[in-house]
């Protein structure tokens, strides 16, 4: 891929700082270019670093994690009060812009965001300027374990097209738990359900109904140009969805309505709701062989999951949407050597962020002459095999 001719990126990452955030007491980093390759020792901060730039964008971040949980914690001088931070600086054709996102001492609740300076009531209104997509190791294991992690992986790209889908997706969540919570406590007051299952009713359809969407411009998308990674199709495993498709959604709201009324006792003496947005599932399926990916190989799956993160960044491109970081931890691992030369040739088209992380620069050789390479080292980055100092002091 030496001398290879790159477009020149539509958004830039000019600056980065966290402060108190994770492993990190201060960083200030300024990247010159993109795709950036980081590497370093297990537990350097690698992930740490992708996980702020994710929190950035709409949605609750690369590892779901709990607000208070992202704070620095230090034998010396750990405080409970502390708060934290992540701001940074992009630009794209309209300009340079700055995104912020953080806790301050003794906050409780909500983190803030802030857009130039200004703080946000609603965090999607980042999205007319910043997305993110991303692969985490945890993923290798999707199709293996339980449906949540599926639907957070599912969700997680409905948001960055669709970024409202992040609001119907918590009024559902709100709608379900509190109609739970009235069930535990054997609460027979009609009216009072009948106002929640509506809730329920109207976000969980709503929901499903741009889990579908996304599902099925994504199975429009057509397949890898590159022929490196396999072309999937997803499937929702949802009877809502499937009444979605040949019914119109306030019919298909009147009908959940009427399936959780007449489930109460039954959901009771289970403790949750039996039917709703959060029982959905989808099922990842290889369309050359036929094999889905709960049968597939370790290696196959994560090509399988490459292939839907490409197919959605394009897509993304192609709609007009701002079009998302790739923030990419571990990526080679359990792919053969062709899908990794692939995968970073694909990636040097990207005009957006692109950040990979790995333990080890020599799987990312191919990239030399047209990436920028870093090593983290006890919270700094360095220049890797110089060991020169590329991060500048608070």
């Amino acid at each position: 891929m030496a001398g290879a001719i790159r477009p020149e990126p539509v958004t830039r990452l000019l600056r980065l700082v966290l402060t108190n955030f994770r492993n990190y007491e201060r960083l200030t980093w300024e990247p010159a270019g993109t795709p950036v390759v980081i590497t370093g020792d297990n537990g350097s901060g690698k992930t740490n670093l992708l996980e702020a730039l994710s929190l950035l964008a709409p949605g609750r971040g690369l590892r779901g994690a709990r607000n208070a949980d992202l704070r620095r914690h230090s034998s010396e001088t750990d405080r409970a009060d502390s708060g934290w931070g992540v701001t940074a600086r992009f630009s794209d054709d309209r300009g340079a812009f700055d995104v912020a996102t953080g806790m301050e001492a003794e906050q409780e609740g909500a983190r803030k965001f802030l857009l130039n300076g200004t703080t946000l009531r609603a965090r999607t209104a980042i999205a007319d300027y910043l997305s993110a997509v991303w692969i985490t190791p945890q993923m290798d294991r999707l199709f293996g374990e339980s449906a949540s992690g599926r639907r957070r992986f599912l969700d997680r790209l409905v948001v960055a097209m669709a970024p409202h889908h992040a609001r119907e997706l918590a009024a559902c969540e709100r709608a379900t738990a509190q109609r739970n919570r009235v069930l535990a406590t054997q609460s027979t007051d009609p009216a009072w359900l009948s106002g929640i299952e509506d809730a329920m009713a109207r976000h969980g359809v709503a929901t499903i109904a741009a889990r579908q969407d996304l599902v099925a411009r994504l199975n429009a998308a057509g397949a890898d140009p590159t022929g490196a990674f396999p072309s999937a199709q997803l499937s929702l495993i949802c009877p809502v969805a499937e009444r979605l498709k040949t019914e119109p959604a306030l019919a298909v709201e009147d009908w959940l309505r009427a399936r959780l009324r007449a489930a109460r006792d039954k959901d009771r003496l289970r403790g949750h709701a039996t039917l709703g947005a959060h029982r959905t599932d989808f099922a990842l399926r290889d369309l050359q062989t036929g094999r889905f990916a709960a049968e597939a190989s370790t290696g196959q799956q994560k090509a399988l999951l490459i292939g839907v993160i490409l197919a959605h960044a394009r897509l993304m491109g192609s709609l007009g949407t701002t079009a998302p970081m790739l923030l990419l931890d571990e990526p080679l691992v359990h792919l053969d050597v062709i899908r990794r030369a692939a995968l970073m040739n694909t990636l040097l088209d990207f005009r957006t962020p692109v950040l990979m992380t790995g333990t080890d620069p020599e799987p990312f050789a191919p990239l030399r002459d047209n990436a920028l390479f870093v090593r983290l080292h006890n919270g700094i980055l360095g220049s890797d095999g110089e060991g020169q100092e590329i991060t500048r002091p608070a």
